[in-house]
Formats: structure tokens, C-alpha cells, sequence
């Protein structure tokens, strides 16, 4: 009898071991490859700082870590913010970004946030909803480059290029299939018995759109509009094509950088760490909401 409990608490123990064995294993391989992928995804940034902070001897030698390997400056940080509101700047860019991507982000939230609500309310008709929201998605089912020629043209002929309105455009039809898959997603989640309710108490359709079923999707928005602001903020090819100094987005600024007498390294990466900083922050901002947005549809009618 003493024998077979001796057995039991050998082989209770062993499994012990090798499940702690096995969750220590697991671990130490989950951290290891966070810290490969942060490594990865922070190094740019970092590489960016070190530039801004090293003479312009030091541009082309491998040193990163201040202090240890060269002795950094604020120079061009000075210089950066005496050369912002030049014609030659930063600001200029940064301020028409500004206004493209959250003129775009507003135009494309609420045509996204009418067409998935009319969508979502469709009864009957000719064409089945799955073929209209195709429709509505092509933008995004074709390469961009494919549609910037005919959209620059459409711009010359309205006289609209050279204008932030050209961009915002732009801007809008890209961001507005994305805005419009994520929004109807979502509101297809809301019960139909919330909605009926409303409508027997008398609600019109604006009104129940904009007092029940906007709330409900507050975080969804967020995260869209996020979004929509960020591909707005960093794309580069319709701003090209279309502006040629008075709506001169950031990402052209940076691309200005290349001069026929080469790169002007000594803005490079203050340019860069600017320019990153605001959609960085707005993604930091509504993390919380993005995790809410995710896990929208966990209530059933």
C-alpha cells in the first residue's frame, strides 16, 4: 500500500515539474519574441532620435548610443523650430495634414456611418446588400495607383489641384470603403428589437441613427476615425500629384528633403519623429476604445 502512494506522488510530482517546466518554457519564448518584435517595430524611431542628436560629422557613422559613442546636440533641433513656419519648413505641412486628414476622417465617418445605417435598414430592392456593400468596397479592392491618374485629371478639369480640397477628396475615398466595413460590421450587432422599439414610440430614422444607434457605436467610430486620420496622415501619392506647394501635406515635406544637392540629413530625423508624433498619439489615445471595438456584439437581443 505504502509502495503504490509512493508511485502516485513520483509520478504527481513529475507531471508537476514538467508543467511548470512547460509554462516557464512558454514564457520565456512569449517575452523573447515581444522583445524581437518591439526591437523591430521601435528601432526606426530610434534611429530617428540618434539622428537628430548627432553633428553632422557623425551622419555617417554607426554610432546609436548617446554620450558612450558621440556627445549629442540640440542644434538641429534649434534650427527645426527656427525653420518651422518657413515656406521651406515643416509647419506648412504639418498644418495642411492637419486639416486634410481630419476634414477626410469627418467626411468619411458620417457618409460611412448614412451608408451603413441605409444598408442596415434595406428591405427587398433589386440588388442584394452583399452586391452594394462590394460596390461601395471597390476602392479598396483595386490598387490606388490604378485610380491616381483619372482622379488627378478629374482634379485639373474641376480646377481643383493644388488645393486641400483635391486632397481631402482624395483622402475620402480611401478611407471611406474602410470606415464603412468596420461601421456596418458593427451595426449589423444591434438587435432589430431595439431599433423596432424605437420606431413604435414614434422615432424617425435620423433621430434613432443619431440618438441610439450612434452611442452604441461610439468606440467603433473612434477606432475608425483613428484609422482614417492615420492612412490619411501618412499617404503620399494623391498629395504628390495633386498639390504642388500650397496644400503640401508632412509626408511631401519629408520627401523634400532630397534636393539635387543631396539628402539634408541634418532635418531628417526631426522631420521624422514630428511627423509620427500625432497619429502615435491618437492610436495611444483610444487603445482602450480599439479593445472596446473589438469585442463589440457581446450584447444580444
Amino acid at each position: 500500500m505504502q509502495a503504490s502512494t509512493d508511485i502516485r506522488t513520483s509520478r504527481a510530482n513529475r507531471y508537476f515539474w514538467r508543467s511548470r517546466t512547460s509554462r516557464l518554457a512558454t514564457g520565456v519564448l512569449t517575452y523573447a519574441v515581444m522583445a524581437v518584435v518591439l526591437i523591430w517595430t521601435l528601432f526606426p524611431f530610434y534611429c530617428a532620435f540618434v539622428l537628430s542628436i548627432k553633428y553632422s560629422g557623425d551622419f555617417w557613422t554607426s554610432k546609436y548610443i548617446p554620450f558612450l559613442q558621440f556627445r549629442p546636440t540640440l542644434t538641429h533641433w534649434i534650427q527645426e523650430w527656427q525653420e518651422l513656419g518657413s515656406p521651406a519648413g515643416l509647419g506648412r505641412g504639418i498644418a495642411n495634414s492637419l486639416i486634410v486628414a481630419s476634414a477626410s476622417t469627418g467626411l468619411s465617418l458620417l457618409l460611412g456611418l448614412l451608408t451603413a445605417y441605409g444598408l442596415r435598414i434595406r428591405r427587398g430592392g433589386r440588388f442584394p446588400t452583399w452586391l452594394l456593400l462590394c460596390f461601395f468596397l471597390l476602392p479598396r479592392f483595386v490598387p490606388p495607383l490604378t485610380i491616381v491618374i483619372p482622379f488627378t485629371m478629374m482634379m485639373r478639369w474641376l480646377g481643383l489641384v493644388d488645393s486641400r480640397i483635391a486632397v481631402i477628396c482624395a483622402h475620402t475615398t480611401l478611407a471611406l470603403p474602410l470606415v464603412l466595413l468596420f461601421v456596418y460590421s458593427s451595426m449589423t450587432e444591434i438587435p432589430d428589437a431595439y431599433m423596432d422599439s424605437a420606431r413604435i414610440d414614434g422615432c424617425e430614422e435620423l433621430t434613432l441613427l443619431f440618438r441610439i444607434v450612434v452611442p452604441m457605436l461610439v468606440p467603433v467610430l473612434l477606432v475608425a476615425g483613428v484609422l482614417a486620420f492615420a492612412g490619411s496622415w501618412s499617404e503620399f501619392f494623391f498629395a504628390l500629384l495633386n498639390t504642388q506647394q500650397r496644400a503640401w501635406t508632412a509626408p511631401l515635406a519629408i520627401a523634400s528633403l532630397l534636393t539635387k544637392d543631396g539628402i539634408q540629413f541634418e532635418y531628417v530625423g526631426s522631420h521624422l519623429l514630428l511627423v509620427i508624433l500625432p497619429p502615435t498619439l491618437l492610436v495611444l489615445i483610444s487603445f482602450r476604445s480599439l479593445a472596446r471595438a473589438l469585442t463589440f456584439g457581446t450584447v444580444k437581443g
